[in-house]
């Protein structure tokens, strides 16, 4: 446990944990010492404070010609309204769980622009992508935990206390996308389970892309975020003050597991 270094490359600052720091937490401290020697989670969240909450006309840079027609492809530019739903499958016999996600796009006249459905890794952000910078959406929902969670990642200044949600890294890399392409975006609540034929219609798309092959690709390749805090080369997305905390434990475990009066029983190895 330490607090980290910034290790600079070409296209982004990663953290390593300093090796030899003084502020390491001493062997078989008590848990209640942690706050008073270990400045890993405070100062990872000073970080992002610096990186993920700067003046806006820092993050919002105006798009030329050229960068828009570099984009790959781009909904056409108008207010656009979004109707979006997931599906989630458990795990059956030798199955792992599977997630998928769909979304259609709609004109003011309620002609179907695009649609996408796929594996939800892959897809998370697409409709954000596609869109034209200074683009109007409107995002029809049923769920109410999206519209919650929007609000506290997209719709409000960057606090240290959301690296302790899940998925994080997620929602800031779509909340970068929405900075710097200038969008605009309202969430809807529509309720589930009604004759909404978009809401009906979307649902199925997101159980047929259940079927797609589950991504393979790093979680890196997926991640837009200014600040990405990062340990053995991945990315840290869970609640980073159990993530710290854990590390703690399986170190002071490791520790224990090393003394000589274990030595008969197995090697170090077989507890870690």
């Amino acid at each position: 446990m330490s607090y980290w270094l910034p290790t600079t490359g070409p296209e982004f600052t990663s953290f390593r944990p300093c090796s030899d720091c003084s502020r390491h937490v001493p062997k078989y401290v008590a848990l209640s010492a942690i706050k008073q020697h270990c400045t890993s989670e405070p100062y990872a969240s000073s970080l992002a404070m610096v990186y993920l909450n700067p003046p806006l006309s820092d993050i919002i840079a105006p798009l030329s010609l050229d960068d828009i027609d570099d984009l790959p492809f781009v909904l056409p530019c108008s207010t656009c309204i979004l109707y979006t739903d997931g599906f989630f499958l458990n795990s059956i016999s030798e199955k792992s769980p599977s997630m998928s996600y769909a979304w259609l796009a709609f004109d003011d006249d309620n002609f179907i622009l695009e649609f996408s459905l796929d594996a939800i890794s892959s897809t998370y952000p697409s409709a954000y992508i596609l869109k034209p910078p200074h683009s109007s959406v409107v995002v029809n929902t049923d769920c109410a935990f999206l519209i919650s969670t929007w609000s506290q990642f997209i719709d409000k200044p960057f606090l240290p206390k959301l690296l302790r949600q899940p998925n994080h890294l997620l929602w800031l890399s779509i909340r970068h996308q929405i900075h710097n392409k200038h969008l605009s975006i309202t969430l809807q609540k529509v309720s589930a389970h009604t004759d909404d034929m978009y809401n009906i219609q979307v649902d199925l798309l997101a159980k047929e892309a259940l079927h797609s092959p589950q991504p393979t690709v790093t979680p890196l390749a997926l991640l837009d975020a200014l600040c990405i805090i990062l340990y053995d080369s991945l990315p840290v997305d869970n609640n980073i003050h159990h993530f710290f905390k854990s590390i703690y434990e399986a170190q002071n475990l490791l520790n224990f597991s090393s003394l000589s009066r274990f030595f008969h029983i197995a090697s170090v190895d077989t507890f870690n």
